[in-house]
C-alpha cells in the first residue's frame, strides 16, 4: 500500500514536471514568433528609413498593429501610431525591449543601471 502511494505521488510530480516543460516550451516558441514578428516591421521601417521614406501609409501602420496582436499588452503599449518612420523605428526598438524583459524578467535593467553602464 505505502509502496502504491509513493507511485502516485511520483507520477503526480511527473505529470506537474511534464506541464511545467510544456508550459516553458509554449512560452519560448511564442517568444521566437513574437521576436520574428518585430524583426520584420523593424527590417521594413529600416529599409524605408534608407530609401528616404520619411512617412509611413496608413495601410503600412495597418500591417504593423495587425503584426504585433500576438505582443504581450505591456508591450504593445509601447508601439506609437505616428506616420513619421522615425518614430515607428523608435517605438518597435522600445518594443522589442519590453519583449525580452517579457520573456527574461531576471535580466531586465533600471534606467539608472543603463546610465551608470554608459
Amino acid at each position: 500500500m505505502v509502496g502504491l502511494r509513493m507511485i502516485d505521488r511520483t507520477n503526480e510530480k511527473i505529470g506537474e514536471l511534464q506541464q511545467e516543460i510544456e508550459r516553458e516550451n509554449s512560452r519560448r516558441y511564442a517568444f521566437q514568433r513574437m521576436l520574428r514578428s518585430t524583426d520584420r516591421v523593424l527590417w521594413k521601417l529600416e529599409e524605408m528609413n534608407r530609401d528616404g521614406v520619411r512617412e509611413a501609409a496608413a495601410e503600412v501602420r495597418g500591417e504593423i498593429r495587425e503584426a504585433m496582436d500576438e505582443l504581450p499588452g505591456d508591450c504593445k503599449e509601447a508601439l506609437r501610431d505616428s506616420p513619421s518612420v522615425q518614430e515607428l523605428l523608435d517605438s518597435m526598438f522600445e518594443v522589442q525591449e519590453r519583449l525580452f524583459r517579457w520573456r527574461h524578467p531576471e535580466f531586465a535593467f533600471e534606467e539608472d543601471d543603463v546610465e551608470r553602464a554608459s
